[in-house]
């Protein structure tokens, strides 16, 4: 399976330092074995999913069985509409 970082996702990670870049990258990395971890969101994001490494929330989806697009990684307190 292939993880691909959207813009914003990329744009998110660049912002995150060492450590927590170095355990959110490994949990994004963990959805190649379990796509299916993160919770179902509804609403504006129905379709996607998310989990929480400490204080970040991944939001992804999973595009087909050969490739999950990460779209933000943004901190808990952060609104996603922003």
């Amino acid at each position: 399976m292939k993880i691909i970082l959207l813009p914003q996702a990329q744009e998110d990670l660049n912002k995150i330092y060492d450590p927590l870049l170095t355990e959110v990258c490994e949990k994004i990395l963990l959805l190649k074995e379990y796509p299916h971890w993160g919770a179902s969101m509804s609403g504006p994001f129905r379709g996607y999913r998310s989990f929480v490494v400490s204080i970040f929330r991944v939001v992804y989806r999973i595009v087909s069985r050969e490739r999950i697009e990460v779209a933000y990684v943004r901190h808990c307190r952060r609104d996603l509409k922003h």
